[in-house]
């Protein structure tokens, strides 16, 4: 008998230890506190006993803390063995489409579990609408190219949508499929079609997870965050007990410039985390971005303490790429201010994917030159370099379990853009000034060919930013002036090229 949770909502009692996994930042975690997620209504076949912890994989699942929701569904498997859709919500843990991140082989395990071949799966279903959330799972963890499975999947669940229109829970799925129809490839029509069909949920069920999460992603760049505010100031209340929740506020209110806004919401999602036993290290290097646009150096400088003093006690990837990354925002932001703490290396042992390496060495390259150390700016761009060729070999067209082992051609490319830079900066200190400012403004126009990528800059110093620096140090205020708008469109009352259109008297 189908068993339905109509009213699932804001309070969900957990009954074993849980995980937690914020997108950069995974690690185990435990609580028994009762916890707020959101508003879903999922009915299935599965007894009352397993369908409670079904409900809780769900919630889980559409803000993103997989290895929490995992947890989950193991559990409603445990209780019933049988209950087919507990094995669906496993495998769906192991697909991070829009984070670059799948991991085939666990989620085909998962699913081994309940049957060992597809069709034998589906035999043990016990609904139409269940054996189409399978034939849909099967069709995402099948072979193919990225695009070829994105696609066949996306397709699957817009069948389920069509077939049953009133079913919120399969446009709530179908509507992240669109956004994971590129990858990690921001595609206007695709996340504006994403858009609408999450916005319809959000407009039946504004307590919907999954509707506000994914409103927050179709509209987290500036030309359209204006539409994603709504979903920011809610979706951190309806889901406050998952780490990720708390964060993604931050999304619209980055792609605004509300700095402050920003702080508050990833200070709550840190605490959170970290309150759970992990790291919080995305939500932190967001607040470190966040504080040193408001000029809260002090502020930032203690979060970047706090990872160092983690890196004391346990070595981890997550942990290491933010460090790089902080100390690349500390070294760009506060322009020769920084300690000399912020220009030491970080150990990238455990990496193919160096591109925030490479830009800890640019910003020590820069760091140099202000220092007249040209040697010094010379070893750090043989060292970038170097860190280019290992990522050209290991480049790879399909996605990776583990996104500091894989590296796509994007990655390559924004590194180049980060030796464009470099290079050209110690021309114009070496005296050549016209080769080095044509050299930043190349540099600047591949940069603008690249992935956008929402949040902090991908390149810690924007290349227009840079190159308007140039062209004011050489008097052409009007060209210095355009740099820094085009800067500011990207990035809205970023400090310095609000700082660097002033000085232009422009």
């Amino acid at each position: 008998m189908l068993r339905s949770i109509a009213s699932v909502f804001l309070l969900i009692g957990l009954s074993c230890a849980a995980y937690s996994q914020q997108h950069h930042d995974t690690g185990p975690a435990s609580s028994s506190a009762p916890v707020d997620l959101g508003k879903i209504d999922f009915p299935t076949s599965g007894p009352a006993a397993a369908q409670k912890h079904f409900i809780e994989g769900v919630l889980l699942l559409h803000s993103f803390e997989y290895a929490r929701a995992r947890r989950a569904f193991a559990e409603a498997s445990r209780l019933a063995p049988d209950f087919a859709m507990a094995y669906w919500g496993e495998a769906m843990t192991y697909d991070h489409r829009i984070w670059g991140e799948q991991d085939r082989t666990s989620a085909l395990a998962a699913l081994a579990r309940l049957a060992p071949t597809a069709a034998e799966r589906r035999a043990k279903v016990a609904t139409e609408r269940e054996r189409m959330y399978f034939d849909a799972v099967e069709k995402l963890f099948a072979d193919g190219s990225e695009q070829e499975v994105a696609a066949r999947y996306s397709n699957a669940m817009g069948a389920l949508t069509k077939r049953f229109p009133d079913y919120l829970e399969a446009r709530a799925f179908y509507s992240l499929s669109v956004l994971g129809l590129t990858g990690v490839v921001r595609n206007t029509e695709n996340y504006l079609k994403a858009a609408a069909v999450a916005e319809a949920i959000y407009k039946k069920n504004p307590n919907h997870p999954g509707a506000l999460h994914y409103l927050i992603h179709a509209y987290d760049e500036p030309a359209h965050a204006p539409k994603g505010l709504a979903a920011a100031r809610a979706y951190g209340t309806v889901a406050r007990s998952a780490a990720h929740a708390q964060h993604m506020p931050s999304h619209i209110f980055f792609a605004l410039g509300m700095w402050e806004e920003s702080i508050v919401a990833n200070t709550a999602s840190m605490k959170s985390a970290r309150g759970e036993g992990t790291g919080g290290y995305h939500p932190l290097y967001w607040l470190v971005h966040a504080y040193l646009q408001l000029g809260r150096t002090d502020d930032a400088a203690k979060l970047i303490t706090t990872i160092e003093d983690d890196l004391k006690i346990t070595s981890s990837n997550p942990a290491k790429a933010h460090l790089a990354l902080s100390r690349t925002t500390f070294l760009v932001e506060t322009r020769g201010a920084a300690p000399e703490s912020m220009m030491q290396p970080v150990d990238a042992s455990g990496f193919m994917r160096l591109g925030v390496f490479a830009g800890h060495d640019m910003a020590i390259g820069l760091e140099y030159i202000r220092r007249k150390d040209l040697a010094g700016a010379g070893r750090m761009l043989e060292s970038l370099r170097e860190r280019s060729a290992t990522m050209k070999g290991a480049r790879s067209s399909a996605s990776s379990a583990n996104r500091y082992l894989s590296v796509s051609q994007a990655d390559i490319d924004t590194v180049s853009v980060m030796e464009s830079m470099l290079i050209a900066a110690i021309q114009f200190a070496s005296g050549e000034q016209e080769k080095g400012v044509q050299g930043m403004v190349a540099a600047a126009q591949n940069e603008d060919k690249l992935v956008f990528e929402y949040g902090p800059p991908a390149i810690v110093k924007p290349a227009w930013e840079a190159a308007g620096e140039l062209l004011l140090a050489t008097g052409k205020k009007a060209e210095a002036s355009d740099a820094f708008r085009n800067v500011l469109k990207r990035y809205p009352n970023r400090r310095l090229s609000n700082q660097g259109l002033k000085a232009t008297g422009k």
